[in-house]
């Protein structure tokens, strides 16, 4: 039996709301990106796609970075599924296309989701719901349809609200949830989350996009995924996609953020989106909110687990008898708050118990879930919801 826990902090955190600091903003007020320039320029002549697997914590340090008009970066995402982050010292200039989108695989196999966001749920004669925390529900032959993923909105079919996450400020950036799948096709994929921070100008003549993938089938779609700008100057009259993939279960909706101390555009957007200037590019380590699965029936969870089922983090005994405890380490998470853990399996429904943190404090605590595990590899993943 082989359980998997999520990687990265997708895995360990999704927030409905985000603490932020109200600053007063003189004319001498700058951004910096905190980008050490390792990573040189990027200037590309040709389309190209950027392997993440030598920067596992998805992080690139850039000089200055110019796409130009006709020219497409796509990326392979790392070990992690850690979202894109470009930390850029000068200008970021985009008259071409970046793209985190899911990808789309005409297949009964689901495949990953764009880099930090999830898969889609796998075909057959037992469907698979999508992955993620707003997954959509399988389909049923003459009983139901399958679900598209969610996000900032809900997937098509669904009704639940809880299947909402993440927060207009994207903070922490998480990505789409896969859709649903039926009896003859895969869920579409949830689309990926980028972050671009330039301490001078971004300028967005071309296109970003982070959109979930369709089914090739009747599954549901993925939902889109988050895009967040932060600079000193937006400009521009490109265009930014977080849409979710069109399918009988179409995806939800992903988030779009602009923080920036001028605007001088007339970009179009579509998603969920919202502009201001929030100064927290990279939350320091240990500050935020975390959640991080400790322990699955007594067995250690890696400190960073892959999310991969080909090489399962957890590996649990046949012989393990249900109810099994999930123990979940909260650090700045309230007392008392509902830790909500899911489980899903490779093919049949999720499975989800909620727990307290009620032993501990503000700053470290921790909450124990029993769930009823089905058979057979999956993902788990650990979620919290806080009030505004």
């Amino acid at each position: 039996m082989t359980r998997r826990s999520r990687a990265g902090a997708a895995s360990a955190l999704v927030l409905a709301s985000a603490l932020t600091l109200g600053l007063g903003l003189g004319a001498r007020a700058q951004i910096n990106s905190g980008s050490n320039g390792s990573d040189g320029a990027l200037n590309p002549s040709t389309n190209i796609v950027i392997n993440m697997a030598d920067h596992p914590n998805g992080i690139y340090q850039y000089t200055s970075v110019n796409i130009p008009s006709g020219v497409t970066v796509t990326f392979i995402p790392n070990a992690t599924n850690s979202p894109v982050t470009w930390l850029v010292q000068s200008n970021c200039v985009i008259n071409g296309t970046v793209n985190v989108s899911g990808p789309f695989l005409n297949s009964y196999i689901g495949t990953n989701g764009g880099p930090g966001g999830w898969g889609g749920g796998s075909g057959g004669s037992i469907p698979a719901p999508g992955q993620g925390p707003g997954g959509g529900g399988v389909g049923i032959i003459d009983v139901s349809y399958p679900q598209g993923g969610s996000f900032a909105t809900l997937g098509g079919n669904n009704t639940n609200s809880r299947a909402l996450y993440g927060n207009s400020f994207l903070l922490p950036l998480l990505g789409g949830s896969g859709g649903g799948a039926a009896a003859n096709a895969n869920g579409g994929s949830g689309g990926g989350a980028i972050l671009i921070a330039a301490s001078d100008v971004i300028q967005l003549n071309g296109s970003i996009l982070a959109n979930g993938a369709s089914s090739p089938g009747e599954g549901g779609g993925g939902s889109g995924g988050a895009v967040r700008l932060v600079t000193q100057t937006f400009t521009g009259s490109g265009a930014i996609s977080v849409t979710g993939g069109a399918n009988y279960g179409a995806g939800g909706s992903g988030w779009i953020r602009i923080d920036a101390l001028a605007y001088n555009d007339a970009v179009t957007f579509s998603g969920v989106v919202s502009q201001g200037y929030q100064p927290i590019i990279i939350p320091t380590p240990g500050q935020g909110m975390q959640l991080t699965i400790t322990s699955i029936g007594g067995v250690p969870v890696p400190a960073n687990p892959a999310g991969i089922l080909a090489t399962p983090d957890a590996i649990l005994s046949a012989q393990q008898t249900n109810p099994i405890p999930v123990v979940v380490s909260c650090s700045n998470v309230p007392l008392n708050s509902s830790i909500i853990v899911t489980v899903v399996p490779q093919s049949g429904a999720s499975v989800s118990a909620v727990a307290n943190n009620n032993t501990g404090s503000l700053a470290s605590s921790t909450a124990t879930a029993s769930l009823v595990f089905p058979r057979g590899g999956g993902l788990i993943y650990a979620s919290v919801a806080v009030g505004n």
